[in-house]
C-alpha cells in the first residue's frame, strides 16, 4: 500500500489535499512558463541582424537623417506661410474698457465720468492684387523645399550606404578573423607533424624551430583581425542607432556564390547620374529658388502697386460695419541704393551657385567613371580569386598530405599555407569589395540602393 503522499509515475503525488493539489499544478504550470520565457529569450540573444534591418534601424534612429527630413518639414512651413499671402486673414477681437475722466466745473469743482463696456470686432484683410511679390516670394519657398527634400535624399543615400558599406566590412573582418584562425589550426597542425618527424628521426631539429615560429605569427595575426573585427561593429553601431551598451548581434551571412556582372556603357551611366543624382537636382533646384529670390528683389527695387480690402464687424455693444479699398503705389525715391544693392547680391550668389553646379557635375562624371571601372577590376579580382583559392586548397591538401608521407619537407608546407591563407584573403577581400562597388555605382548614378 502506498503511503499518503507517495509519488506516482516520478510527478504527481496521490493523497494529496485538494488544497495543495491547487499549488502542485499551480507551480508546475508556473516553473513550465519560466522554462518556456527562458527558451524565447535565449532564441532572442541569438537574433541574427539581416542587411535589411541594419538599413531599417539606420532610418528609424540615424540623427543625420533625422535632421536633414526635419528640414524638409521646415521648408514646408515657409512654403504654407508664403502661400497664405493669397488668402485673407481674419482676426477676432474682444476689447474690454474702463475709463475714467476728471472734468473741472463751474466753481471749481470737479466732477468724474466713469464708463466701462465691452467690444468685439471681427477684422478681415485680404491683399487682392500685387506686382508679383506673392507669386516670387511662393515659388521660392516652394524650390526651397524641393531643395532640401532632394538634399534629405542624398543625405539618407549616403548614410543607407554607410551601413552597406559597414556591415559588409564587418563581415569582411568576421571572414578574415576566421581564415586567420584557421592559419592558426593548420600553423599547429604542421608543428605536430613536425615534432613527431623529428621524434622519428625524419627531420632536422631546426624545422621545428621555423614551424614554431610561424604558429606564433599565424597567433599574432588572428588577434590582429579580431581587434579590426571589433572596430568595425563598433562603427556599424554607431551609423543603425544602437548605443555603445547595446550588443551588436551576429551579421546574417550573404550568399557567396555570385556571379560578377558590369552594367551597361560608361556614357550612358554618366548621362543617368547627372540628371538623377538627388544632390545635383537640389542645387538646381536652390537656383532656381535664388531666381525667385532675385525678381522679388528687383520689383521691390522698382516701382510696386497693390490693391487692399478691409473689413470691420463690431458685434457689440452695437452692430457697426467698416469697409475700405485701398490702391497703393509705391515707388522708391532714395534708400542708399540698398534695394538695389540686394538685387545685385543674390544675382552674384546665384553666379556663384551655378559654377558650383557646373563643377558638381563635373565630379559627378568622375566618380560615375571611377565607379565604374572599381566595379569591372573588382568582377575581374573576384573571379581569379575564386579560381586562385580552388587551386591552393587542392595544392596545401597534397602537401600535407605528402609531408605525412615523409614525401614534403617543412619549406614546401609552409609554402602551400601560405599560398592558401593569402588566396582565402583574396577571395574574401574581392567578394566583399565588389559588393560594396556595385552598391557604390548605384549610389554615384542616381538608382536606388539598398534600403531605400
Amino acid at each position: 500500500m502506498r503511503q499518503p503522499f507517495e509519488p506516482l509515475n516520478g510527478n504527481v503525488l496521490i493523497a494529496m489535499p485538494k488544497r495543495l493539489q491547487r499549488l502542485h499544478r499551480t507551480l508546475t504550470i508556473g516553473m513550465v512558463f519560466v522554462a518556456g520565457s527562458t527558451t524565447i529569450f535565449a532564441h532572442q540573444d541569438q537574433t541574427v541582424l539581416t542587411l535589411d534591418q541594419a538599413l531599417k534601424l539606420a532610418k528609424d534612429r540615424n540623427g543625420t537623417v533625422k535632421s536633414a527630413f526635419l528640414q524638409v518639414k521646415s521648408a514646408d512651413a515657409s512654403v504654407t506661410q508664403a502661400a497664405a499671402a493669397f488668402l485673407p486673414t481674419v482676426t477676432g477681437q474682444l476689447q474690454y474698457n474702463s475709463n475714467r475722466q476728471q472734468f473741472v466745473t463751474t466753481g471749481s469743482s470737479t466732477a468724474f465720468l466713469q464708463t466701462e463696456g465691452n467690444q468685439s470686432f471681427l477684422n478681415t484683410t485680404w491683399t487682392l492684387l500685387d506686382s508679383g511679390q506673392r507669386d516670387y516670394s511662393l515659388k521660392s519657398a516652394q524650390r526651397s523645399r524641393d531643395s532640401r527634400e532632394y538634399n534629405a535624399k542624398q543625405v539618407l543615400r549616403s548614410t543607407l550606404f554607410s551601413v552597406v558599406q559597414q556591415y559588409y566590412n564587418t563581415l569582411r573582418a568576421q571572414e578574415l578573423e576566421r581564415v586567420a584562425q584557421a592559419e592558426v589550426t593548420r600553423a599547429q597542425t604542421i608543428l605536430d607533424q613536425t615534432q613527431t618527424r623529428i621524434k622519428a628521426r625524419d627531420a632536422a631539429q631546426i624545422e621545428e624551430l621555423q614551424a614554431n615560429a610561424d604558429f606564433q605569427n599565424a597567433r599574432v595575426s588572428a588577434l590582429t583581425a579580431k581587434n579590426q573585427e571589433t572596430n568595425a561593429a563598433a562603427t556599424l553601431k554607431g551609423t543603425i542607432g544602437l548605443s555603445a551598451a547595446d550588443p551588436l548581434p551576429a551579421l546574417k551571412t550573404e550568399d557567396t556564390s555570385i556571379t560578377p556582372s558590369v552594367p551597361e556603357s560608361l556614357q550612358s551611366l554618366i548621362l543617368e547620374g547627372v540628371s538623377k543624382r538627388p544632390d545635383i537636382i537640389a542645387q538646381r533646384k536652390n537656383i532656381e529658388s535664388e531666381k525667385y529670390s532675385k525678381m522679388l528683389a528687383d520689383r521691390q527695387a522698382g516701382i510696386t502697386m497693390s490693391l487692399n480690402g478691409s473689413y470691420i464687424q463690431q458685434t457689440s455693444p452695437v452692430s457697426l460695419q467698416n469697409r475700405s479699398l485701398t490702391f497703393l503705389v509705391g515707388i522708391p525715391i532714395f534708400d542708399g541704393g540698398s534695394l538695389k544693392a540686394a538685387a545685385r547680391q543674390i544675382n552674384y550668389a546665384i553666379k556663384a551657385d551655378q559654377s558650383t553646379l557646373e563643377q558638381a557635375e563635373r565630379v559627378v562624371r568622375a566618380e560615375i567613371e571611377a565607379a565604374y571601372v572599381e566595379l569591372q577590376t573588382n568582377a575581374e579580382r573576384l573571379q581569379a580569386s575564386q579560381v586562385a583559392l580552388e587551386a591552393a586548397r587542392k595544392n596545401y591538401e597534397a602537401a600535407v598530405d605528402s609531408q605525412k608521407a615523409g614525401a614534403y619537407d617543412l619549406l614546401q608546407v609552409i609554402t602551400a599555407q601560405i599560398s592558401l591563407v593569402t588566396a582565402e584573403s583574396n577571395q574574401i577581400q574581392a567578394l566583399y569589395d565588389y559588393r560594396i562597388s556595385d552598391v557604390n555605382l548605384k549610389l554615384v548614378t542616381g538608382r536606388a540602393i539598398p534600403g531605400e
